[in-house]
Parts: structure tokens; C-alpha cells; sequence
């Protein structure tokens, strides 16, 4: 009889201490994907296409931001180069327990068509950054499982974070690219210091890997702080092909035209 109270008290115990993983996992990935956003937000980015032999294409893009509706973020690309992509834009807005929307300006056909939901999975204008990637994944897509509490992580460049390593799995697989993600989420900041991505047919096997490459406070116009990430990179494991971003003169804050996130600025290039 006391080896029975013992066992229960052990296996209680131990679904105490699961589920309390469980819930900080949770909110960790929580408070990562719900990070205070500025009100608005321009930047020059730059994305670099390197190939494993070392060629590189340069992307360059100029991103405009705003929140709105309680946090829900527009965010509109447009591409500057090179000539075979330069003005292609790209207009994603979040929305609220949907999928979010994402419409693509294609300069050839001179015609915007909406991204279906099945696509996003797909390559973000040739890099190897997915639609899905430049946005962020709500925290209630996925299943979080605290797998290391405390664990350091050196990304490329020498940058070492101290980070919470938590697995999320999608409860729906069929819209994403991969099986599940590892994510390293720096303490400091709340962002991903470092994400791999495991394939859907041999789940052991990596697919890619995105490093948070450099970051760092950024103190908007009206005196705010933000976390801003100023240099990522993604890795395709199977190809060795990898994309480079790197942010420049980030502004937050600033006055903003509410014309760049329409389906009329993607086809004029012109916000009114």
C-alpha cells in the first residue's frame, strides 16, 4: 500500500512539474510573438541570396509598418532590385483568430493577386525566407514544450544569447513547410536568438535554420524602446543555400500615410 501512495505521489508530482513546463513554455512563446510594436515603422532592408559556392544576389526592399486594431500589423515590401524583381510588393495584414492575408504585386503581368493560404510555405520573392517566415505565427497555432530551461546559444557572427529551448509543434500541418520547430528564445530580449525547422518526411532531419544574428534596443521619435532585430539569417540545410537580412535606418514612430497598405499602392507604388 505504500509503495502504491508513492507511485502516485510520484506520477502526480510529475504531471505537476509537466504541465508547469507546459504553461511556461507557453508563455514564453507568448510574450515572444506579442512583443510591443511601434505605431509605425520604416527601414531600408537588405537581403543578401547566398549560393553554396558563394555567389551572392543582393535584394534590396523598403519595408513600411503600422499597427492597429489592438497590435495587428500591415506590413508592405517592396522590392528595388535586382531588375528582374524591382517593384514587385508584397502587402501582408494580420488578422484575429483567421489567417492572416497576403496579396503580391508582380510588375511583369502588372497584376496583384491574393497568396493563398496553401503557398506561404513557399519562397519569399526567391530567398529562402517563406511567406510564413515574414510573419509571425500566433502562439495558439502550435503545441510549446519546454525541452531546456536554461541554455546557451552562439550564433554565426560570435553573438551568445541565454535562452529557453522550447519545442512547438503546429496543430496544423497541412499550410507549413515543416514538422515542428526548436526555438531558442533569448531571455533578454524575448526574441528568437536561433529556430530550426525539422522536414515533414523524416522528422529527425533538419530543414532549415534562422539565427538572430545581431539586435538591439531601439528608442522610437516619441521616446519608446523596441527590441529590433538587425540582422538574420536563414540556412536551407539540404541545398546550402542561405538568405542574409540585414535592417537599416529602422524609424519608429514617425508620420505615416495610411495609403501604403492597399491594393492601390501595390499597383502605383504611390501612397496617397
Amino acid at each position: 500500500m505504500k509503495l502504491t501512495k508513492t507511485i502516485v505521489a510520484t506520477v502526480s508530482t510529475l504531471l505537476l512539474v509537466t504541465s508547469a513546463f507546459a504553461d511556461e513554455a507557453y508563455d514564453i512563446v507568448k510574450k515572444s510573438t506579442s512583443l510591443p510594436v511601434p505605431d509605425t515603422s520604416t527601414a531600408m532592408m537588405m537581403l543578401y541570396n547566398i549560393e553554396k559556392n558563394g555567389a551572392i544576389e543582393e535584394m534590396p526592399m523598403i519595408q513600411h509598418g503600422r499597427s492597429r486594431d489592438g497590435g495587428l500589423v500591415d506590413t508592405v515590401f517592396e522590392i528595388q532590385g535586382p531588375a528582374k524583381k524591382k517593384n514587385t510588393r508584397v502587402l501582408q495584414q494580420e488578422r484575429d483568430k483567421r489567417a492572416d492575408d497576403r496579396w503580391i504585386y508582380m510588375p511583369d503581368l502588372k497584376t496583384t493577386r491574393r497568396i493563398p493560404i496553401g503557398d506561404r510555405y513557399k519562397s519569399f520573392v526567391g530567398c529562402e525566407f517563406t511567406y510564413n517566415d515574414m510573419g509571425v505565427r500566433h502562439v495558439d497555432e502550435d503545441k510549446h514544450e519546454m525541452l531546456d530551461p536554461n541554455v546557451t546559444v552562439t550564433v554565426p557572427g560570435g553573438k551568445t544569447y541565454t535562452c529557453w529551448k522550447i519545442k512547438s509543434v503546429p496543430y496544423k500541418k497541412s499550410d507549413i513547410e515543416y514538422s515542428y520547430r526548436i526555438q531558442y528564445i533569448d531571455k533578454e530580449s524575448y526574441l528568437p536568438a536561433k529556430i530550426e525547422y525539422f522536414e515533414k518526411k523524416d522528422n529527425s532531419k533538419l530543414l532549415k535554420t534562422y539565427t538572430t544574428e545581431d539586435w538591439f534596443w531601439l528608442t522610437s521619435k516619441t521616446g519608446k524602446k523596441y527590441a529590433m532585430r538587425m540582422k538574420a539569417r536563414i540556412v536551407t540545410e539540404k541545398t546550402g543555400r542561405q538568405t542574409l537580412l540585414e535592417i537599416k535606418n529602422p524609424v519608429m514612430d514617425g508620420p505615416m500615410s495610411a495609403g501604403y497598405f492597399t491594393q492601390q499602392y501595390l499597383q502605383s507604388g504611390k501612397a496617397k
